[in-house]
């Protein structure tokens, strides 16, 4: 059997390792993978099955089989910081490599007295767990306080934005607990939306990742470009890098990929990249910002 064999960039460096505990004839994907959504397709036409290492699974595709990546933490520890807090009604979230612990901790607070909500997303798997594109685990949630347990606070921001609650970011490695705010976030998003003021020459960005593919959305946007009389192409991607982007002549883009290349990554492109929701308001069809969610 040919076994194909996709890697995070952050476990590629031990692929030797975990190719020699599994059998038949390997084939590693030398690509980039960010996410449940990323999946190898060309590696999955010369291949009997594909096992997609590190995120748990988000698309059911034949032949795939998510293998995820757990890192242990010290319950106990967490408990005792998030005992601290005053707000007494709490929801928490967290990420794949963290969130198999969430339930535990949830057990752990109700026994001394706090009411914790821990829901499932729409595109997840596992209680609590989100995504720089769903954070429907807390959508109308009735807690006081948002606790996002992990490292980064990227998704922390993305829960402030989303549920427009205090939430707090706790790191599960150094015990870190920090209050994030997602106001300087907002500021920085209306800033780019101002310097695509006046702007003609549009490129609509489309994915070709299964879990990103957004042609129809782009289509919308097209014809919504049209009307106002801008320029504009739909572009096709596999990665999108700074130098493929630099390479077209394009004014600024709307991306409808991933929304981490729009919020996490915008600062490594010279040319401005907004989401659909960014680009309604900058035609002034919306006033209010919303996380772009696939």
């Amino acid at each position: 059997m040919r076994v194909g064999v996709q890697l995070p960039d952050g476990l590629k460096r031990k692929a030797i390792e975990i190719c020699d505990k599994l059998e038949g004839d390997i084939i590693l994907s030398g690509e980039h993978c960010f996410g449940a959504c990323d999946i190898d397709l060309n590696l999955l036409k010369e291949v009997d099955i594909v096992y997609h290492f590190a995120h748990t699974k988000i698309l059911d595709l034949e032949k795939v089989v998510y293998v995820p990546y757990f890192i242990d933490y010290n319950v106990e520890k967490i408990c005792e910081i998030l005992s601290n807090l005053k707000e007494r009604r709490i929801a928490l979230i967290s990420t794949a490599q963290y969130c198999h612990k969430l339930t535990e901790i949830k057990e752990k607070l109700e026994a001394i007295g706090y009411s914790v909500e821990l829901r499932k997303s729409r595109r997840t798997e596992l209680p609590g767990q989100v995504l720089g594109c769903d954070y429907s685990a807390i959508k109308n949630s009735e807690a006081e306080a948002i606790v996002f347990v992990g490292d980064g606070i990227f998704h922390a921001k993305g829960a402030a934005i989303y549920s427009g609650k205090k939430v707090y970011a706790l790191n599960p490695l150094n015990f870190e607990l920090i209050e994030v705010d997602g106001a300087d976030f907002l500021k920085e998003r209306f800033l780019l939306i101002s310097k695509c003021v006046g702007l003609k020459k549009l490129g609509i960005i489309v994915s070709s990742k299964p879990g990103q593919r957004r042609l129809k959305l782009a289509e919308e946007i097209q014809k919504k470009a049209k009307e106002r009389g801008m320029k504009s192409l739909i572009v096709y991607f596999g990665d999108i890098t700074p130098e493929k982007l630099e390479n077209l002549p394009f004014e600024f883009y709307v991306n409808t990929a991933c929304p981490r290349i729009s919020y996490d990554d915008y600062r490594r492109f010279k040319i401005p990249i907004i989401t659909p929701q960014e680009f309604d308001i900058l035609l002034g069809l919306k006033k209010d910002l919303e996380l772009d969610e696939i």
